[in-house]
C-alpha cells in the first residue's frame, strides 16, 4: 500500500495552475479545500499562475485546515507536491530520512506567507457582479476561429472525417451562428483541407484552393474561386496556378492583393494584384511588407524592418508614391496597424523600462502612435498595463532569500479590429503566466479606454470581436462562442480611463 507521504502528483514548471489544481483535486478528494465554491474561487485566481505562485497561495489555505504542503525537490525544474496532516510532520521526516532510491528527493516545506484564513471566498467587487458570457452557443466540436480563417463575421472551419476533411462556413452575423457545408454542392473531389477563406460578405465568398501538393511547401500550387450561394466560379486568369503567398491577403472591391516573399537569388517582397481575369506585380521591395487599405481606393505598403511606406492608388495609373517615413520600426507589430480615416493610421511599437522592484529585470511596454503618412504629424501614448502581469521569484539558488517581484510586461501578440462607432478593439494573446489583458476598447475620438482582463473572464482566453449585424461583441473560444454584455454595461462595470497621446 502506498504511503500518504509518497508524491501522487508530478508536474514541471510550465504547468499552469488550472492543471495543477485539477490534479490535486483528483488525488486529494477528501480535503475540502479542493471542492465547493472556495475551490472555484481558487481556480479563478490561480488558473494561469505558475506552480510556485499556486503553492504560495495554497499553503495558508491548507494550513487553516490543518494540512502541510511540501515539495519533494529532485534538483530539476519540476515539482512533486505532497499534502498530509500537519501533526504527522515527524513521521514524514522519518519516511524521507534515508535514501529511498531514484529519484532522490529533498523535502521542502511550503511555508505559509500570510496568516492562515478560515475561508477562501471570492472577492465581492463590482467586476464580479456582471455576467460576462451571455447566450453561450456551444460548438459540436473544437472550433478554432483565428485571424487567417475569419473575415467580417464569417469563418471557414475544417474538420476531419475519417480519411478526408470537411469544410464549413460559419455565419456569425446571425444568432445563433449558422453553418453551411462547403463540400455538399460540389461535384469535384475537392478536400475540405484544400479550401482557405480569404474574404466574405453577404453576397459572396472568396477562396484560395490548393490544387497541387508538392514534396516541399514551395512546390504547392493554388487557384482562386468565388462562390455565390451554391454557384462556384474560377477567379483570376484562366489556367494560372499560384505559389503559396504570405498570410493574410487583402481584398478590396473584389481585387485580391497578395504578398510573395522571395529569398533567392536575393530577398524580395512582391505585391500581386489579382482580379477576376488579370494579374500583375504592382510593387517590389527588399524588406518584408504589410498591406493596409487606407480609403479612397488607396493602399499603404509598410516596411517591417524600417520606416518607409508608400501610397498606392487602385485607380489608373496604379502608381506607388513615397509617403512620409513612419516614426518607428515594429516588425511583427506592423500587422496590427489600423486606418483611422483621412490620412491617419494607428501604429504600435515596443519600448523598454526597468522593473521598479528589481534593477536586474527589464520590462517591455507597448506604445501606440497616431501618424499622418502625408504630413508626417505624429503623437504617441504609453499603454501602461497592456500585456501580462506575473509574479517572479528572483532567486537563482534555493539557499538565497526569497524575493518575489511583479513584472508588468508586453510579451505576446497584438491584434486590432473595428468595434462599434469610433471604438476599436486591441486584443492581446500570450502564453505567459499571470494576469493578462484580454482586450482594450479604445475610442479614437475621445481617447477613452475600457479595459478587459483575465480577472473579468478567468480560466479562458477568448478572442473578442464585434459583429455589426448583431451590434454586440462576441467572445470566441474553441468550445463555444458567447455574447458579451452590452457595451454600456461593460463600460459601467469596468470604468473608463483617458489615454494621453503627446
Amino acid at each position: 500500500m502506498q504511503s500518504q507521504f509518497e508524491p501522487l502528483v508530478h508536474i514541471d514548471w510550465k504547468t499552469p495552475g488550472s492543471d495543477l489544481l485539477g490534479l490535486l483535486q483528483h488525488y486529494y478528494p477528501d480535503i475540502d479545500v479542493f471542492a465547493g465554491p472556495g475551490f472555484e474561487a481558487l481556480l479563478d485566481e490561480l488558473s494561469n499562475e505558475m506552480p510556485e505562485v499556486c503553492f504560495d497561495a495554497l499553503a495558508p489555505v491548507l494550513a487553516s485546515r490543518g494540512f502541510d504542503l511540501w515539495n519533494l525537490d529532485a534538483g530539476a525544474d519540476d515539482y512533486w507536491p505532497v499534502i498530509f496532516p500537519s501533526d504527522q510532520r515527524e513521521a514524514f521526516a522519518r519516511h524521507w530520512q534515508s535514501p529511498r532510491g531514484e529519484p532522490r528527493f529533498t523535502p521542502m516545506l511550503i511555508e505559509p506567507q500570510e496568516p492562515a484564513v478560515t475561508e477562501h471566498k471570492p472577492a465581492t467587487t463590482k467586476r464580479g457582479k456582471l455576467k460576462w458570457l451571455q447566450e453561450v452557443h456551444d460548438y459540436p466540436g473544437p472550433t478554432d476561429v483565428h485571424e487567417y480563417n475569419y473575415r467580417s463575421g464569417w469563418a471557414a472551419i475544417t474538420e476531419q472525417d475519417e480519411d478526408r476533411w470537411l469544410c464549413f462556413l460559419i455565419d456569425y452575423n446571425q444568432w445563433p451562428p449558422a453553418e453551411q457545408d462547403m463540400l455538399e454542392q460540389r461535384t469535384d473531389e475537392v478536400d475540405g483541407a484544400d479550401l482557405r477563406l480569404i474574404d466574405a460578405n453577404a453576397r459572396r465568398s472568396l477562396w484560395r484552393r490548393q490544387v497541387k501538393r508538392g514534396d516541399y511547401s514551395a512546390d504547392d500550387r493554388f487557384k482562386y474561386e468565388i462562390r455565390r450561394g451554391d454557384a462556384i466560379e474560377d477567379f483570376g486568369p484562366a489556367g494560372l496556378e499560384w505559389p503559396a503567398f504570405e498570410e493574410p491577403c487583402v481584398v478590396v472591391d473584389d481585387e485580391i492583393f497578395e504578398r510573395q516573399r522571395i529569398y533567392e537569388p536575393k530577398h524580395l517582397t512582391r505585391i500581386w494584384r489579382i482580379t477576376a481575369d488579370s494579374s500583375e506585380v504592382i510593387f517590389e521591395d527588399s524588406d518584408e511588407l504589410t498591406i493596409l487599405p487606407v480609403g479612397g481606393r488607396r493602399l499603404l505598403f509598410m516596411q517591417h524592418n524600417g520606416p518607409k511606406c508608400w501610397v498606392w492608388n487602385q485607380e489608373p495609373s496604379h502608381q506607388a508614391i513615397v509617403a512620409k517615413p513612419m516614426p518607428v520600426e515594429a516588425y511583427t507589430l506592423r500587422a496590427a496597424t489600423a486606418y483611422l480615416g483621412g490620412d491617419e493610421i494607428l501604429l504600435f511599437s515596443e519600448g523598454a523600462r526597468q522593473n521598479v522592484e528589481h534593477s536586474g529585470y527589464q520590462e517591455t511596454v507597448l506604445l501606440a502612435w497616431r501618424f499622418n503618412f502625408i504630413t508626417g504629424a505624429k503623437s504617441k501614448a504609453t499603454l501602461d498595463g497592456f500585456g501580462s502581469e506575473l509574479r517572479q521569484d528572483t532567486r537563482l539558488l534555493v539557499t538565497q532569500p526569497k524575493q518575489v517581484i511583479t513584472l508588468r510586461t508586453f510579451h505576446g501578440q497584438l491584434q486590432v479590429a473595428r468595434g462599434h462607432g469610433d471604438w476599436w478593439i486591441w486584443s492581446y494573446r500570450s502564453n505567459t503566466f499571470g494576469t493578462h489583458t484580454l482586450a482594450w476598447f479604445w475610442n479614437q475620438r475621445s481617447n477613452e479606454v475600457v479595459k478587459l482582463t483575465s480577472k473579468d473572464i478567468p480560466r479562458i482566453k477568448p478572442e473578442i470581436r464585434f459583429l455589426p449585424a448583431l451590434d454586440r461583441y462576441l467572445a470566441f473560444e474553441a468550445d463555444f462562442v458567447a455574447q458579451l454584455p452590452g457595451f454600456a454595461q461593460i463600460r459601467e462595470a469596468n470604468g473608463c480611463e483617458i489615454l494621453v497621446f503627446q
